[in-house]
């Protein structure tokens, strides 16, 4: 299956999966202050205002806004010593600059907090930049398994939450 590395329309197609989106500067995971004033809290669904957004600046990165998308986004970066645990069971993930984005469905009253081990970070409360997005370093944000977000597995949401 080829994956969709358009980012207007893969930004569009996140809206139509439900999930908040929002600009990133391009090449950056830094918000699009020119385009939204409240980070975060600007992620729309809104297809005319993503249109806009490209209109503006087809080059910029996107984000995903977790909460109000009712996801919760687990950040493994390998360099910080951050790895794939065997309780992570399968999901949309996404291939990050230097690890994986595993993305699960969650609650909205889900309390979480934000690291859940050395290199794993929790991203709930706030945004995750999103595929195909391109890193700072360079490299792009890629999709590696496009299934539909599974609930957060029981015992990582035992040691995830408060």
């Amino acid at each position: 299956m080829k994956l969709e590395t358009n980012t207007r329309q893969v930004a569009l197609d996140y809206a139509a999966r439900g999930w908040a989106v929002m600009p990133l500067l391009p090449g950056k995971k830094d918000p699009h202050f020119d385009l939204i004033k409240k980070a975060y809290l600007s992620a729309t669904t809104d297809k005319s205002l993503i249109d806009f957004w490209f209109d503006y600046n087809e080059n910029i990165n996107i984000g995903i806004a977790c909460q109000p998308s009712g996801l919760v986004v687990f950040d493994i970066d390998y360099r910080n010593g951050g790895e794939l645990l065997e309780q992570f069971e399968p999901t949309y993930t996404v291939q990050t600059g230097d690890g994986l984005h595993l993305y699960y469905a969650t609650s909205s009253v889900a309390q979480y907090r934000g690291k859940l081990a050395d290199g794993i970070d929790i991203k709930y409360k706030g945004y995750v930049a999103a595929a195909p997005s391109i890193h700072p370093s360079g490299a792009r944000y890629t999709v590696i398994d496009d299934r539909t977000p599974v609930a957060v597995p029981r015992e990582i949401w035992e040691w995830a939450t408060k």
